[in-house]
């Protein structure tokens, strides 16, 4: 195929030619300036494409898919085909936090002893809450593990750091702190609920 080369404009009509000389005339028309915006657009639409790892960064720290796309400039089709797996390991981490052992009242017999999880919901189910939403996200400092529930027409939002390494949660906020620990919820006076040290229970 020959090549043409535009060498000026007369008319409103565009004025090409070969390499040996010949000239022709291309009318700039709406089809030619469709075609010349769509072109003009393709460079910076490729330059905005983020990685699958920058993506599932994201998703990691908690963001949804819409805002991922809304932050990195890409479409929500993109990020939802990488967010699978992170969302899967977000709810693993929900998993592990509500698994940990925990110790109340000084019992050490392991075939007594609750979980993070049951402990929790014991008390949320004392205090008649409704609603109840885990999440987790992980940040710079480490993950952090999320409650959402109402309780007498009041949202509440519990917040805990989690180890999954050490299986240790600790308070962030009022909320979380009321919930981890021993007694009723409207006294929560007495000592936390602390993880399960498995080191001592084999040596009781």
């Amino acid at each position: 195929m020959e090549q043409l080369k535009v060498i000026g404009i007369e008319d409103g009509v565009l004025v090409l030619a070969t390499e040996s000389g010949d000239r022709f005339s291309l009318a700039v028309d709406e089809t030619l300036r469709a075609h010349l915006r769509r072109t003009s657009r393709e460079p910076e639409a490729r330059a905005v494409r983020a990685s699958p790892r920058d993506i599932q960064a994201q998703i990691r720290a908690g963001l949804s898919a819409e805002e991922v796309a809304s932050l990195l400039g890409i479409r929500t089709e993109d990020v939802a085909r990488y967010e699978g797996p992170v969302l899967a390991e977000r709810e693993h981490i929900v998993g592990q936090a509500l698994a940990v052992p925990v110790l109340i009242s000084g019992e050490l017999d392991p075939e007594s002893q609750p979980t993070f999880g049951s402990a929790v919901r014991a008390k949320l189910a004392e205090a008649g809450a409704v609603g109840e939403r885990w999440t987790s996200w992980r940040e710079q400092t480490g993950w952090v593990v999320k409650l959402e529930f109402t309780a007498s027409d009041v949202e509440h939002d519990a917040r805990w750091s989690f180890d999954p390494r050490r299986s240790t949660l600790s308070p962030q906020n009022a909320d979380a702190t009321q919930l981890s620990r021993q007694g009723s919820l409207p006294e929560g006076l007495i000592p936390r609920l602390r993880a399960l040290d498995s080191a001592n229970v084999k040596d009781a």
